[in-house]
């Protein structure tokens, strides 16, 4: 069989005395031969990284030389927030988007640290209630991106006022749309 050509022992193999599903497939009759392993042609082994933890930045060169990549931007997964059952999406959305567009207004902070859809989904946890989800969650990721960097305190104050404001202008809008259809009844 072709996907069976390139198989490997694994590091513990001389410690088997049977054969595994592996040694089955490939006929290993042997007993001092067992402990093989494949992968076959038609399986894909997918992993994730996020880029910017620090304790794997010199394993990120070794990877990236390694493996395909394809970067995947919080924007990209929005429909993640489809499933919300507090019915914050709209929320969720304009809230995200204003806290990145202002993540990449610092200073050594760019794209690779926005905060994605997974975090607003935490908001059913709590809900709907977004100043749980920013003391509880959000907080502590961007307080972690500032440390060390100059002004940092003055940088979350910052993003907090964003945080707060996107929420607050979309709370105003949709109590301004409500009294709109109640006038207009």
């Amino acid at each position: 069989n072709e996907s069976t050509k390139a198989f490997i022992r694994t590091q513990y193999a001389n410690m088997d005395n049977d054969p595994n599903e592996w040694d089955d497939v490939l006929h290993i009759t042997e007993e001092n031969d067992y402990g093989h392993f494949f992968v076959p042609e038609n399986v894909y082994i997918i992993g994730t990284m996020n880029d910017i933890d620090r304790s794997v930045e010199s394993m990120d060169f070794a990877m990236r030389r390694r493996f395909a990549f394809k970067e995947i931007t919080a924007d990209d997964r929005i429909e993640m927030l489809d499933s919300l059952k507090c019915g914050k999406k709209s929320e969720a959305v304009k809230c995200m988007q204003a806290l990145n567009k202002e993540i990449e207004s610092i200073s050594g902070l760019s794209s690779a640290y926005h905060i994605g859809p997974a975090y607003f989904l935490k908001l059913d946890n709590y809900e709907g209630k977004f100043e749980d989800l920013w003391k509880y969650h959000i907080e502590g990721v961007l307080r972690e991106y500032l440390r060390g960097m100059p002004k940092a305190a003055d940088h979350l104050k910052k993003l907090k006022e964003c945080y707060d404001k996107s929420i607050a202008f979309e709370s105003s809008d949709s109590s301004d749309n409500a009294s709109d259809s109640v006038e207009n009844s």
